[in-house]
């Protein structure tokens, strides 16, 4: 339904496919890297404590420092990490920000290709150059049919018709690309779904899919959403005025036409007065 062929801003959720060098390059298996860090390569997480951790070790295990990483600072996404960094007294770094596993992957490739970390960020660096033909070849496109706009945290992000990202997250679920390609699709989306609270975290969606379903899944700001299955279909949503509400009923409705249902996720939620009484319901349309 909508416009299948209209070109969407992937945003975080190409992260997945972003991560795929740290396993073309040997980065994941030379550097030891752990299923958890590669998850958290391709998350936009809460910076609870775990994320922490997993960052930093990427970091240490490629010999960088949190002062490499470029994704830029926000107070973590998780309401309760973030008012204890602000208790603490702490102002919120790099390391915080949900990007910033995705980041010291990116940094992690360029250190065992021997590029340059400093302007890794820019869309002519070879990492993203690279990341580029990834992405075209997984999604089924030209690369100079794709978009490339500027990502929130900084480095490339790309534009897609929508019918296009949701072909990525259906090779992605099963793995049917060429045999480089295949592997790693294969190790990312293993990590993803056997460690999805580094995806996200606690009351993330992504996980919660994740947790409750055989789905491989990532969303994106402005309220972009893909999701694969292992029985060969993708799917990918796009809430057009990047209203936050509307994406959870609105990506269940559409899952759940396609036979999956998400534990303790219900596709309609009450509405309350100040009172804290029903007074209506929220609930998808189509």
């Amino acid at each position: 339904m909508g416009d299948p062929e209209g070109y969407v801003y992937a945003r975080s959720s190409a992260k997945p496919f972003q991560a795929l060098p740290l396993v073309l390059s040997g980065a994941v298996y030379d550097f030891g890297l752990t299923d958890e860090e590669l998850a958290v390569a391709g998350a936009s997480h809460n910076a609870e404590e775990p994320h922490l951790r997993a960052v930093r070790s990427i970091l240490e295990k490629a010999d960088l420092t949190e002062d490499d990483l470029q994704n830029g600072a926000h107070p973590p996404l998780y309401a309760p990490a973030a008012m204890k960094l602000a208790c603490s007294g702490e102002e919120p770094r790099n390391i915080h920000g949900n990007c910033s596993g995705k980041h010291a992957g990116m940094l992690a490739v360029c250190v065992h290709e021997g590029w340059a970390t400093g302007g890794y960020r820019n869309p002519s660096h070879p990492l993203q150059m690279w990341i580029l033909e990834i992405i075209a070849r997984v999604c089924g496109l030209e690369p100079d049919k794709i978009l490339l706009g500027g990502d929130g945290c900084g480095v490339p992000t790309f534009g897609m018709p929508l019918e296009n990202l949701a072909t990525g997250f259906a090779r992605l679920a099963t793995g049917a690309l060429p045999d480089d390609l295949a592997g790693a699709a294969n190790k990312v989306r293993g990590a993803m779904r056997e460690h999805p609270y580094m995806v996200g975290g606690t009351e993330r969606f992504d996980t919660a899919v994740m947790r409750g379903t055989d789905l491989v899944c990532k969303s994106g700001a402005e309220m972009v959403f893909g999701a694969g299955s292992p029985e060969g279909w993708g799917l990918a949503l796009k809430i057009s005025d990047g209203g936050m509400r509307a994406l959870r009923p609105a990506a269940l409705a559409a899952i759940s036409r396609r036979g999956v249902e998400v534990p303790d996720e219900p596709e309609s939620s009450p509405v309350r007065d100040l009172h804290g009484e029903v007074i209506g319901e929220s609930v998808p349309l189509f």
